[in-house]
């Protein structure tokens, strides 16, 4: 597995790059150097023999196919006995190659967090673009299971890189005009195979960062009455991406294409290489419904995650029904400008570390 080492970490270091309009990334490279580097990380990779052992590889394929099926069939692109299955043998024998894995977080939540979200499928409240049926599984790498009981957080922007709930400099005008929505944002329970599934968009791009899902992984957490969720643990900060190629056909489709900030692609992206590090892959595996990406998507990815690991993000906002209203004491308050996480400086001991004193 190919190791993050310190001198790009450094050299990452040393660009001051920015993870939003006005936030810097040290902090996050840090962390992922972190995980890395920390003795007890293990990868999909790692729990292939046993995934496949279990079956869990072959249902997943035959689980997924039948599904990509499924959509196609409701959409008029397929008739039911359509299905041609791929051999699972094949599939067997790449699974884990390349897949997302984590222990410590991959990424920073951002300053877009609004917490208080809603149990959902489908997010997309009215929202147009590609849509894009996402299935997300969570896998325990210290047991090589599914984890069958978490809850999946899943946020991002419009498409054209407009995140709801919040209201920022940089985040579309500034204005106060997403505070009422929670389009694209929403919380799904993983089933008895580890899957959570969700209605969204592929996300618009937005000045300093290329396109890009958020997910957390919460453990352990409460339904309420309100369909929302309470307590447990954290064990993953995550974002998604997408393949540069086809991120391009996307962004040619309406209405990415009447987004006229600056772009960012995957290989300007910071964050983006740091996740492609030590053997993940954080891109999103999507293929067509229809004959184009207009006629809607269907995409995976499988996250590896400890759910003994613990994380502490930060949201900006939480959902009321009144919208998005301030959380107190937020260190995302005032982002870009006055927030305590808008900027980084690594103390002492690690800036000696990385050769800065």
């Amino acid at each position: 597995m190919v190791q993050f080492t310190q001198a790009f970490a450094a050299a990452l270091l040393a660009t001051s790059a920015v993870a939003h309009p006005g936030g810097n990334v040290n902090k996050e490279i840090l962390r992922r150097q972190a995980h890395l580097d920390h003795p007890e990380r293990r990868s999909v990779q790692s729990c292939k023999r046993d995934l496949v052992s279990s079956g869990w590889v072959r249902e997943q394929h035959i689980r997924r196919e039948a599904r990509l099926h499924e959509l196609r069939v409701a959409a008029g692109f397929a008739k039911p006995g359509d299905l041609v299955r791929r051999n699972v043998a094949d599939v067997e024998e790449e699974y884990g190659a390349n897949a997302a894995c984590t222990l410590d977080p991959e990424a920073t939540e951002g300053p877009y967090w609004v917490t208080g979200e809603l149990i959902r499928q489908d997010v997309l409240n009215g929202e147009k673009g590609a849509i894009t049926h996402l299935d997300i599984n969570v896998i325990d790498t210290s047991g090589c299971k599914p984890v069958t009981d978490a809850f999946v957080e899943l946020w991002g922007t419009n498409a054209t890189g407009v995140y709801t709930g919040v209201q920022a400099k940089g985040n579309g005008d500034g204005s106060a005009s997403s505070l009422p929505s929670n389009a694209l944002r929403g919380i799904q329970a993983t089933g008895a195979n580890g899957t959570a599934s969700f209605i969204t968009l592929i996300p618009g791009h937005y000045v300093g960062r290329t396109n890009h899902l958020h997910t957390i992984i919460h453990h352990g957490a409460k339904k309420l009455e309100n369909n929302t969720i309470q307590g447990g643990t954290i064990s993953h900060v995550g974002q998604f991406y997408v393949e540069q190629n086809f991120l391009g056909q996307v962004e040619k489709t309406s209405p990415y294409s009447t987004n006229h900030q600056a772009v960012t692609t995957n290989a300007q992206d910071m964050l983006y290489n740091m996740a492609k590090q030590g053997g993940d892959d954080p891109n999103l595996k999507i293929s067509l419904i229809g004959n184009k990406i207009e006629d809607g998507l269907y995409a995976t990815i499988d996250v590896g995650v400890n759910p003994r690991a613990r994380q502490n993000p930060q949201p900006v906002n939480m959902w009321t029904k009144d919208g998005g209203k301030p959380v107190p004491g937020s260190p995302w308050a005032g982002y870009p400008d006055t927030c305590l996480y808008c900027g980084f400086r690594p103390p002492g001991v690690i800036r000696r570390a990385f050769g800065f004193e």
